[in-house]
């Protein structure tokens, strides 16, 4: 033990608010990986309590915890952007695992963090998410994002401290769409995404009848998630969206025929899309866009039309 305390804990080394070699060892020894032996978490917790933060000294580097995360760069990091951008402080012991705390850098408004042993409780099975690596935010587009940027739906989150988050593939056979929460030393960032450009949608006032369609042109603003409900198994999320549509009214004849009006409209709206992923199923479907108002029209909401 001495031998390897004098190797890799050089002697002149200082350590801030730790009190022995022995306890540096013990920070080391534990890992998502090892099995805990006895008294080693009643220890761990203590040295915590003691301790509020750690030196980053007495961290070996290591995927799920990197004591030291890079500099952000001030290249390709635009004003708006750097203002949206926040640095956030999470804790295992939140969640009820080790009390690890980490530091996830460049996080926007509408992410949510995976690092380590800490998987945002709104990340959840059965809804699409765009995931990017933590970090400063740039302006290189979808360098940073993973599948070019490409939402894909959450199939599973695995157990343990280094949990494995699976994704839907294009290929059923060799599926190549995962990693672990703890591979990424600066961590991840999950955005929700909703509704697609090109999606086309029904019109209909409060009384369900149908006044008109709409085809999505553009999507503004960032797919944020408002609220999430779970209510014996089945998972509402509420996920505000901002949209440019080309809109088509109906024109109704006293005889009861529908016909369409020779002119087209884009407007531009706000909603709430509302994404329900039932019991029994494993993927989430997108049921209305509520919320909406059209000068034309007033309130009304978007029903996808499947047609």
């Amino acid at each position: 033990m001495e031998s390897f305390i004098n190797e890799y804990i050089p002697s002149d080394f200082e350590y801030e608010g730790i009190n022995s070699a022995e306890e540096v060892l013990l920070h080391r020894r534990i890992s998502p990986y090892a099995t805990l032996r006895p008294g080693d978490l009643a220890t761990l917790v203590k040295l915590h309590q003691n301790h509020l933060c750690h030196h980053p000294a007495a961290y070996r580097p290591a995927p799920f915890c990197g004591s030291a995360l890079p500099e952000d760069s001030d290249e390709d990091v635009s004003e708006e952007q750097a203002q949206e951008a926040d640095d956030v402080v999470l804790k295992g012991s939140d969640q009820g695992h080790i009390p690890a705390q980490y530091v996830v850098k460049g996080l926007r408004h509408h992410e949510m963090p995976v690092i380590g042993v800490y998987v945002d409780s709104r990340v959840c099975p059965g809804f699409r998410y765009r995931v990017r690596r933590a970090g400063a935010v740039n302006n290189k587009g979808n360098s940073d994002m993973f599948w070019n940027g490409k939402a894909r739906t959450l199939q599973s989150i695995g157990m343990g401290y280094g949990r494995r988050l699976t994704f839907e593939d294009d290929t059923l056979n060799h599926n190549e769409c995962y990693f672990w929460s703890d591979s990424e030393p600066s961590g991840f960032a999950f955005s929700i995404h909703a509704v697609d450009e090109g999606q086309k949608f029904l019109i209909q006032d409060e009384d369900d009848a149908v006044l008109g369609e709409v085809c999505v042109e553009a999507i503004h603003e960032p797919q944020e998630e408002s609220s999430m409900e779970a209510v014996k198994g089945r998972v509402t999320k509420y996920v505000a969206v901002t949209l440019t549509c080309q809109v088509t009214y109906y024109h109704k004849h006293h005889h009861g025929l529908i016909e369409l009006m020779a002119h087209e409209e884009l407007e531009t709206v706000s909603g709430q899309a509302v994404m329900v992923r039932p019991k029994a199923s494993a993927k989430a479907s997108l049921q209305a866009i509520e919320s909406i108002f059209l000068p034309r029209l007033g309130k009304c909401k978007f029903v996808p039309d499947f047609c």
